[in-house]
């Protein structure tokens, strides 16, 4: 059931955008109510937005962008954020900036532990109530990889929030657990704010109106039903042949205890076939095990299922957005043909489409 989202004066809203527009796009009117309720409000930005070569090859009459063009344009990005922040309401100093490489966060949710302990950092310094961050079902890499780096820092605060998240790429109408009451005036200061990012609107004027117009709807996650199995548990997700032969692709597997996170990057063969393989023995320090079994992969974790999976498509791409976004593992472990004993096989969830 659709919940309606309210705040109150203690509250204290922090909301994370992979780059600048999304916070308007996905967020304008949540952080308008929040301040209207005397709630505080933070913009923590993850990029600058400055790998957007069509909007500046369009505005800026040129072809070639180079590393001091990017600069430029993310410096122009950041003032427009800043802008559209101010039309909303927000106080000045409302804004972080981590000028993190734009398409880069799956590399940095990938490489290490340094991207999650600056937004631990940035969460212990606010002390949110309420934190609004991207969807796994965001078929943007660089938002599903936020959402998963957010949840990483997460876990390591002790205080309880209520996790919002948005969808920007492949939203639906009136989807979500959490709804926002209907505000014209909210709504047309919104579409305000949206003019400040002119970099992005004098391409796509049109496309980026008809996404603010989309009623903002919140999923909401609650952290307590993120438990990990206590027992091994085995997971079958089918490999379609169809649709991968022609591209490539590997897995990404997150694992967290809460303590230590652990990564791998499996390579996927190209044709799927009746050929029964071992992919990975001992990955994440020998806590998985990955086995391809006439065309269903086989992820076993020895020691209990928390984190996320993803079926990444390899570079290079011609169309930036995912096919498969970011699963829980958890999620997938809970289904009920993955419950039963033995475990059934079950598909990666529905993705939202465009």
């Amino acid at each position: 059931m659709t919940r309606i989202l309210a705040f109150q004066p203690h509250s204290r809203l922090l909301v994370f955008a992979p780059h600048p527009d999304d916070e308007t796009l996905a967020t304008g009117e949540l952080i308008q109510l929040a301040l209207a309720s005397g709630a505080a409000v933070r913009v923590v930005f993850a990029t600058d937005g400055d790998n957007n070569p069509w909007p500046q090859r369009w505005v800026e009459r040129r072809w070639r962008i180079d590393g001091a063009s990017r600069a430029r344009w993310g410096a122009r990005r950041r003032s427009e954020a800043e802008a559209a922040l101010a039309a909303l309401g927000v106080p000045s100093g409302g804004a972080r900036f981590l000028g993190w490489p734009d398409s880069g966060l799956t590399d940095a949710l990938e490489r290490d532990n340094s991207a999650v302990d600056t937004l631990a950092q940035e969460i212990a310094e606010f002390a949110p109530s309420h934190v609004a961050m991207p969807s796994l079902h965001d078929r943007h890499p660089d938002h599903g990889a936020l959402r998963v780096l957010v949840e990483l820092a997460l876990e390591t605060s002790p205080a309880r929030v209520e996790r919002l998240g948005y969808v920007v790429h492949g939203r639906e109408p009136d989807s979500g657990d959490w709804r926002l009451p209907r505000d014209e005036a909210r709504h047309a200061r919104k579409l305000d704010a949206l003019m400040a990012h002119a970099s992005q609107t004098s391409l796509s004027r049109k496309r980026l109106l008809r996404w603010a117009s989309v009623p903002e709807t919140f999923e909401s996650a609650d952290s307590n039903s993120a438990i990990a199995a206590a027992a091994p548990v085995t997971l079958r997700i089918p490999l379609v042949p169809a649709y991968r032969f022609w591209r490539r692709h590997d897995l990404l597997v997150i694992v967290s205890d809460g303590v230590r996170i652990e990564r791998a990057r499996i390579p996927l063969p190209r044709l799927v076939d009746a050929a029964s393989s071992t992919l990975a023995q001992r990955a994440c320090t020998g806590r998985v095990r990955v086995d391809l079994v006439d065309g269903v992969l086989r992820i076993a974790f020895v020691d209990g299922a928390r984190g996320y999976l993803k079926l990444e498509r390899t570079e290079p791409r011609v169309v930036i957005f995912d096919v498969e976004t970011w699963c829980r593992i958890e999620d997938l472990a809970a289904t009920p043909a993955l419950a039963s004993a033995p475990p059934e096989a079950v598909s990666v969830p529905q993705r939202v489409s465009l």
